[in-house]
């Protein structure tokens, strides 16, 4: 008798075969709904927007694959986030940036009278449309994982910056200020998966200004 099949304690199985468009296609910015086989074979099935392009809003410029050593990492989600799935679930998640980056945001915000969440959604990229950045919690990673690395591309809180009908409809684009190179991680991988090769601490809200997170 086939014994149960052995769940995966990498995502090195996210950069095989069909796996590697697909991830890499969240990576830049695309809405990748699953894998479809036609005459052709194998193909990413992405979301398309109002004018038929496919969405192309916020991810990466060129994400490299890379792999992220053990060590610290932090990771920015949403006051919604947290409130309806918890800070544990909410930790869980493919983006993330090193201790370095997370400082580059610390300072930031001490240098623009920022809140720690105002200076991460302008250096990462993160429209309010999507969250508020209010929450940041510490991760450390545990052993090596596959993932995407590149700085942030140009995002909105709804169509895609190169939306012909984006412009009418008055919908501001974020950029990443020019001077700064803020990298960005992309660990694909379920959230199951993600949250066994971590150890989390408690997030912070970091709403208010003056407020930061463990270690920073």
């Amino acid at each position: 008798m086939a014994g149960e099949k052995t769940k995966p304690t990498n995502n090195f199985h996210c950069f095989e075969g069909m796996g590697l468009p697909f991830w890499k296609s969240i990576a830049k910015g695309m809405k990748a709904t699953g894998i479809s086989m036609g005459p052709m074979g194998a193909s990413v099935d992405l979301i398309e927007e109002s004018d038929g392009n496919v969405v192309q809003n916020g991810g990466m410029f060129e994400p490299q694959e890379t792999k992220m050593s053990p060590g610290t990492y932090y990771r920015f989600f949403g006051t919604i986030a947290h409130n309806r799935y918890g800070p544990q679930s909410s930790m869980a998640g493919g983006w993330w940036i090193e201790y370095e980056t997370a400082l580059e945001v610390k300072d930031w915000a001490l240098r623009f009278d920022l809140s720690l969440a105002q200076a991460a959604q302008a250096l990462l990229v993160i429209p309010s449309g999507w969250h508020d950045c209010g929450y940041v919690g510490r991760g450390r990673l545990l052993k090596p994982m596959k993932a995407w690395v590149g700085l942030g591309k140009p995002a909105t809180g709804s169509l895609s910056p190169d939306n012909a009908q984006r412009r009418g409809a008055g919908v501001p684009v974020h950029m990443s200020p020019a001077a700064l190179q803020i990298k960005q991680y992309f660990m694909p991988g379920e959230r199951a998966l993600i949250a066994s090769v971590f150890n989390f601490d408690r997030p912070t809200q970091v709403i208010a200004k003056n407020t930061f997170p463990l270690g920073l």
